[in-house]
């Protein structure tokens, strides 16, 4: 399960969320959005497809 490092740069009324999906110390991607939610769902979303390459087929 990944854990995620979330930041925040902007204004009150414009801020940008940037998260970071870590497993076991490593960062294995990155999302940005409007929300919180959003960065960590796009960061999910980037380490799944990443991952999903990755991985061998059966």
């Amino acid at each position: 399960v990944p854990e995620y490092i979330v930041s925040e740069e902007g204004p009150d009324h414009d801020k940008n969320f940037t998260a970071v999906a870590m497993v076991a110390g490593v960062a294995i991607s990155e999302g940005v959005g409007k929300s919180k939610r959003e960065a960590e769902q796009i960061a999910a979303r980037t380490a799944y497809e990443s991952l999903k390459i990755e991985l061998p087929q059966p």
